[in-house]
């Protein structure tokens, strides 16, 4: 069978490591539960744990969004330390979102509550307030959510051509 592609990206800044194993675990199942007997196969795509700076890499990192139909940037109370800060990767996924020459078709920011609600960065406390974007304390919670939103995307993405 043929599939056709679709590349998801996830942002996931500071301590996020298990969230982001999460998102390639919910990815994974959703591609073996549904999207691939439709002959549509989601690509998850982020950085890699064992990357310590971001920095070196950023063209790649922008380029593989750029490639995206959707992008989940996932946020506690920081955009990131320098070497591995979103901030810059949310706004190319915005302006891609806005610019109909590329994929992207959905930028969703999932916000997991913080430890210490004062010490939430200026910049994400605004983000949170400016967006209708779903908090989670636990990682159940966060699956849940997020495989209700791949299960939104799936649901927009028409089933790929039968082959004769």
């Amino acid at each position: 069978m043929t599939y056709r592609t679709y590349n998801v990206f996830c942002a996931s800044p500071g301590d996020l490591e298990e969230e982001r194993r999460v998102f390639y675990e919910v990815i994974e199942n959703a591609n073996e539960e549904q999207s691939m007997a439709r002959g549509i196969l989601l690509a998850p795509l982020s950085i890699l744990p064992g990357v310590s700076d971001k920095r070196i890499f950023q063209a790649v990192v922008g380029e593989n969004i750029r490639s995206c139909r959707y992008y989940l940037q996932l946020l506690e109370d920081t955009w990131g330390p320098p070497q591995r800060n979103f901030e810059r990767d949310y706004a190319v996924a915005q302006r891609c979102l806005a610019d109909p020459e590329y994929p992207m078709q959905e930028v969703v920011v999932l916000f997991k509550k913080p430890l210490l609600p004062h010490a939430v960065e200026p910049q994400v406390a605004e983000l949170k307030r400016s967006l209708p974007a779903s908090e989670f304390e636990t990682l159940g919670e966060y699956r849940q959510q997020l495989r209700g939103v791949v299960a939104r995307w799936l649901a927009d993405i028409p089933d790929a051509p039968q082959e004769s």
